[in-house]
């Protein structure tokens, strides 16, 4: 008999978080497997949690309470965890106790947007087993701004670190399976708990390589194009293109003027659109069918991968390599993932760094084919989904 599991979605991402809303559907689909779920999410954002075509999935929608609404868009000016701050709100604990009270739960999700919500679960659901996302706990902004702060700043600094020291605590006390993105991430909660770190453990983002359109076979002549793949609507994603398209496009067009550039986006920001119709070379394609768009990816010279992060950098970096087209990016856009520089990546922290990368990837097709066979190794022994998938639910 297939057990019941809780889950708090993390539809409490912004827009902006294009990397955990992926990460949120690919555990509700492994979890699936094994699990009867009913998908409890805030019901008032633009962004909702992909809803999976499965019986054994029901969704339940609950307001948001307008303190924690405050609270998100204020939460700059409080020393805490970003991610902490959906606090537990009355309308999410009757609708948790309802369902208890319909259903009996073995296991609870707590996706990393709602993990605020840690003591309404466990004192709701005492004997469930808890299992949390704790993808980028506090981010990383603050962590940097303490090492360069001065005076009052870097104190309010070390203060915030001090309160997600303590939030950490608490969260790997209360929960019974922490999951993390990246090795450096797990280290960094073993290092805070030590009686704790045997909870703990990594679940990187995967490829299926044996669905299309990754398992194509054969080889595709590549043309003389690269593709830039990344969200263009959000306010990240618009201004990593603008900057693209204004400090490194014509450094390449200088030194290959009849290469063209094709852009795929679910949606693209009306400047980055503006931008892209004052140029013949450059061509937006929208994502259309899978196959579509990965023919474009799969016949590119390169994929540029976003200057900034917010992206969906890590996924797009994935795809890439699935279809064994190099890929450069920078090194916030690619650092949670295993990359050697130069090997089966190439990176860049200078609009020159990167019209050089590309300009050597359309005039070299030989050093093109060399990395992107040394990144699909990569993606074989790392990221394939058969592996990820049955390590989560040896886990579970």
């Amino acid at each position: 008999m297939r057990e019941r599991m809780l889950f708090l979605s993390a539809r409490s991402h912004s827009p902006e978080d294009t990397e955990g809303y992926i990460r949120t559907k690919n555990f509700l689909d492994i979890l699936l497997e094994r699990f009867d779920i009913d998908l409890l999410e805030y019901s008032h954002l633009r962004r909702e949690t992909p809803v999976l075509r499965n019986p054994a999935l029901t969704v339940h929608q609950v307001k948001q309470p307008a303190a924690a609404r405050r609270s998100l868009l204020f939460r700059l000016k409080r020393p805490r965890s970003e991610v902490a701050v959906t606090g537990n709100g009355k309308s999410l604990r009757a609708a948790i106790t309802e369902m208890c009270r319909l259903h009996s739960y073995s296991h609870v999700f707590v996706a990393h947007g709602m993990l605020g919500n840690m003591d309404l679960v466990s004192s709701l659901l005492p004997e469930a087993v808890i299992v949390t996302d704790v993808r980028r706990f506090g981010g990383r902004q603050p962590q940097s701004r303490t090492a360069a702060g001065h005076g009052i700043s870097r104190g309010y600094y070390k203060l915030n670190a001090a309160l997600v020291r303590r939030e950490v605590r608490r969260l790997m006390t209360k929960t019974s399976l922490l999951l993390t993105a990246t090795e450096g991430e797990a280290l960094s909660f073993k290092a805070v708990s030590f009686a704790d770190a045997g909870k703990v453990h990594v679940v990187p983002p995967y490829i299926d390589l044996d669905e299309l359109p990754y398992c194509a076979n054969g080889h595709t002549f590549k043309d003389n194009s690269i593709v830039l793949h990344w969200d263009m609507d959000s306010t990240h994603g618009k201004n990593a293109a603008l900057l693209f398209f204004r400090k490194v496009y014509p450094l390449i067009q200088a030194e290959v003027p009849d290469f063209r550039c094709y852009i795929i986006s679910g949606k693209v920001h009306p400047e980055v659109a503006a931008a892209a119709q004052k140029d013949s070379s450059i061509v937006i394609t929208g994502t259309g069918e899978a196959e579509q768009s990965a023919g474009y990816i799969r016949r590119a010279r390169a994929v540029v991968v976003s200057l900034s992060e917010g992206c969906g950098s890590q996924v797009k970096i994935l795809e890439a390599w699935a279809l064994r087209t190099p890929v450069v990016s920078s090194l916030n856009g690619s650092e949670e993932l295993i990359c050697e520089p130069g090997r089966n990546i190439l990176l860049a922290g200078t609009p020159a760094a990167f019209a050089d990368h590309l300009v050597r990837l359309l005039t070299m097709p030989e050093l093109g084919s060399i990395i992107a066979d040394q990144a699909y190794r990569t993606l074989s022994e790392h990221y394939a989904a058969d592996g990820v998938k049955a390590k989560v639910l040896n886990l579970v």
